[in-house]
């Protein structure tokens, strides 16, 4: 998106008028931006609204995707919404000592979570060129989902 070039985002929108709660929301983002069908995930729930930096709140819904790895690499099509999708190990999410906080101050003073996902580390393998830096609202969502998988 134009507002947050070259950041790492979950595929996610705008509810519309006739939609009733998010993860129908959830659902169409996900058609509407990688081409597969809402048949291939499986609804888990929704985690605590995330604020932004401009206090719009996000409501992270989790689902899990029934399709494997390579088939969904193989057959995403972006809508132009992004430039590139990449799948990275949850096994690498977990570890702890992989992640950093710096303290924000803003209204309130709180600690942003980056975790570095370096190269090689993620798929597709044919455009892992490059190291990305998982941080912001993205950040904050897969640390409260770890943190409530792991019950810490």
């Amino acid at each position: 998106m134009p507002t947050h070039g070259g950041q790492i985002a979950f595929v996610g929108g705008h509810k519309m008028a006739t939609e009733v709660d998010p993860w129908e929301v959830a659902q169409r983002e996900f058609e509407e931006e990688t081409n597969h069908g809402r048949d291939c995930l499986e609804y888990l729930g929704c985690l605590p609204p995330v604020l932004t930096a401009r206090l719009r709140p996000i409501v992270p819904v989790m689902a899990k995707l029934t399709l494997g790895t390579d088939q969904f690499l193989r057959d995403v099509k972006s809508n132009g919404e992004w430039d590139e999708i990449l799948a990275y190990p949850w096994s690498a999410l977990i570890k702890e000592d992989g992640w950093e906080y710096a303290w924000r101050h803003g209204f309130v003073s709180n600690a942003v979570m980056f975790h570095p996902i370096k190269t090689g580390t993620y798929l597709p393998l044919a455009q892992n060129s490059k190291s990305h830096l998982l941080w912001g609202a993205t950040a904050h969502m897969i640390w409260t989902f770890l943190s409530l998988y792991f019950n810490k």
